[in-house]
């Protein structure tokens, strides 16, 4: 339980019978990291399904006491505690994601015909959007010339999301672009062919963060450029909502770009707690690229002057830091955006 406990700030003592998420108060991405963090220190790799019937401390005992190295710990100890605990060292788990998980498999293949059908599937879906919504796209430029890989960065407002912003991309930058989804949405024919329409990675990143992480490094290797969400799940007021840490991790440790992305109006269209799609007015704004390393710069000379233990400090919060930024500026951009409209009203 010494994993777990690393985890969570409260309750001192954790009992066996705990519920994970209520009792210890962890959030779907808090949980996910635990998760995480268990493969990690025990060299293992859970199933969705596996993570899911997880509800408990005691449940999460069990599950690594399965684990050829969960099993040798309490054959050498003969405790009832599995004291192994260790961090997320998120940099030698990405350096290593170079295994081949059979998800990632289609997005790696050339595909030409089958790219070409999508991307002209994608710009006729263009033509009804600049009509539907009145889409406006400013800064299509900035991505047009940039060098793979990268990640693209768009906060998330409505299943149409990845649709409408994939059908803006020109088509060398169309046919590397991957996602990384929840396989929940992409079951049956007809969601497995969008999937593959889309280059989905169907991996739900809540109840398997590292094999999502890892497939995104992998991607990301091989020279795609990964459409990842930092809020995880669509808002369902139009506002910014949590973001979280993956696409930070994945550009500190992999040193590559960002491009944040503003969406603006799909909540409209689509909203999340809707089954209607209705005509409204819908905004994408592609801001400039940046280094995360650039960020975590800046933000460490800001506080040189600190009295506390910096590079500690640094090394707990890089991820955090590069986030808030993230969110900052695609923040900044919708705002820019309600205000023109505002404006020309």
């Amino acid at each position: 339980m010494s994993v777990l406990r690393q985890h969570v700030k409260e309750p001192d003592v954790i009992h066996p019978q705990m519920n994970i998420e209520i009792d210890l108060g962890l959030d779907s991405l808090e949980r996910a990291e635990v998760f995480a963090a268990l493969e990690h220190a025990f060299q293992a790799e859970f199933t969705g399904e596996q993570a899911a019937a997880t509800i408990t401390v005691a449940n999460a005992v069990e599950l690594v006491r399965t684990t050829p190295l969960g099993l040798s710990i309490e054959s050498q100890n003969g405790s009832n505690e599995l004291a192994l605990a260790t961090d997320l060292n998120w940099s030698k788990i990405l350096s290593e994601a170079d295994g081949d998980i059979p998800e990632v498999r289609t997005i790696l293949r050339d595909r030409p015909f089958f790219a070409g059908f999508a991307f002209f599937v994608y710009r006729c879906f263009n033509l009804f959007c600049r009509v539907f919504m009145r889409l406006e796209v400013d800064g299509i430029e900035t991505i047009r010339e940039l060098k793979r890989p990268f990640l693209i960065c768009p906060n998330h407002q409505s299943f149409l999301d990845p649709f409408v912003l994939s059908s803006n991309y020109p088509f060398h930058l169309f046919r590397n672009i991957f996602h990384v989804g929840a396989g929940m949405f992409f079951q049956g024919r007809l969601m497995s062919f969008i999937a593959r329409m889309l280059n989905v990675v169907p991996i739900d990143q809540d109840t398997q963060l590292m094999r999502a992480m890892r497939a995104g490094a992998i991607g990301l290797k091989n020279g795609k450029v990964l459409n990842i969400y930092p809020e995880g799940e669509r808002a369902f007021d139009g506002n910014l909502h949590e973001f979280k840490k993956g696409a930070a991790i994945l550009a500190t440790e992999l040193d590559l770009p960002i491009v944040p992305v503003a969406l603006d109006g799909l909540q409209n269209v689509w909203a999340r707690r809707s089954s209607k799609i209705r005509p409204a007015k819908v905004k994408i704004r592609i801001g400039e690229p940046y280094y995360t390393k650039d960020i975590i710069a800046r933000q460490r000379g800001a506080a040189a002057g600190s009295t506390t233990a910096i590079e500690t400090t640094w090394q707990d919060s890089k991820y955090e830091q590069v986030t808030d930024h993230l969110k900052k500026q695609i923040e900044q951009m919708i705002a820019e955006m309600r205000s023109s409209s505002l404006t020309k009203d």
